[in-house]
């Protein structure tokens, strides 16, 4: 659930300096000056008359300029509380709209759990990453316990549903190699970062066709009945058209190839749903009741 709006906030920060100005004073020069009187008692004469002096101001020292420093930026405003609404409206925009709508529709209680489990983990702040994988987990446990009612699809929607899953196992058998055995449960290994974006995006329409697989086969969902010889010939035949054989598809020995390479085994299941589209389809059906729908509720 690849889940998620994220919210950025982004603060600027302006700095505002204010600087001085230097002024310098000259001595005015213009106009006569005047000799000064001797004190009464003496009688000027124009040998005695001294030269006026003239003492200029001190000069004026430049004032420094003034910076004013910013104030500190305000902090962050903390997002908003989530709410249902909010919940609902993020989905909705979110790449799992389409099942959004399927399961609000068709399982409401479920879907109500979900929203409110989806606004308490939103409120404690789990991370967007965190946050998605809940969610996706949260989606297989609704799924989990009706996967047996998509047996009752139409053979549109399962082979809609196989035609996906074929895709799957060619984009992991190739862009996606690093990621096959650990979807195959065959390597519990941290993962390196995340699936390319096509597995992703094919992931996620595995789920939205299984649970539609499920709403359309609910009103008529009945047991499975076993392959019959005839068509258990077919199915050998065409298992072996592309170099596979019965005993290792139903051992799982025909998985233990990835020696020939990290994809290999993916690349092998594509094959395997290549084998199994060209059926006939009660066959078909069978088969894919068994890989996709039943003994798959625990």
């Amino acid at each position: 659930m690849d889940p998620r709006i994220v919210i950025a906030f982004v603060i600027a920060l302006v700095f505002v300096a204010f600087g001085g100005f230097y002024f310098a004073l000259k001595p005015n020069g213009g106009g006569a000056l005047l000799p000064q009187p001797l004190p009464p008692a003496q009688t000027a004469t124009p040998s005695s008359a001294a030269a006026p002096v003239i003492v200029p101001p001190p000069p004026v020292a430049p004032t420094a300029p003034t910076v004013v420093a910013a104030p500190p930026p305000a902090p962050p405003a903390p997002p908003p509380m989530a709410t249902p609404a909010s919940i609902e409206a993020e989905l909705g925009l979110s790449e799992h709209a389409e099942l959004q709508a399927l399961l609000k529709k068709n399982f409401n209680a479920e879907y109500n759990e979900l929203i409110t489990l989806a606004v308490r983990r939103r409120n404690e702040g789990v991370s967007d990453q965190v946050f998605g994988q809940e969610l996706n987990e949260r989606f297989q446990d609704i799924m989990r316990g009706k996967l047996k009612y998509g047996a009752g699809a139409s053979m549109a929607a399962i082979d809609k549903l196989a035609a996906n899953e074929a895709s799957l196992f060619h984009a992991l058998g190739t862009e996606g190699a690093a990621f096959c055995l650990k979807m195959l449960g065959k390597d519990n290994s941290p993962a390196d970062g995340a699936p390319p974006e096509s597995v992703q995006q094919l992931m996620r329409l595995g789920t939205l066709y299984r649970f539609q697989a499920i709403v359309e086969g609910m009103p008529d969902a009945k047991p499975v009945a076993p392959l019959s010889a005839d068509e258990m010939k077919a199915f050998e035949a065409s298992l072996a058209r592309e170099g596979l054989n019965f005993k290792d598809v139903s051992s799982g020995a025909y998985l233990n190839n990835a020696a020939a390479g990290p994809g290999r085994p993916c690349l092998t299941l594509e094959v395997l749903h290549l084998a199994i589209a060209r059926l006939a389809e009660g066959t078909r059906r069978k088969i894919y009741a068994g890989m996709f729908f039943l003994g798959r509720d625990k």
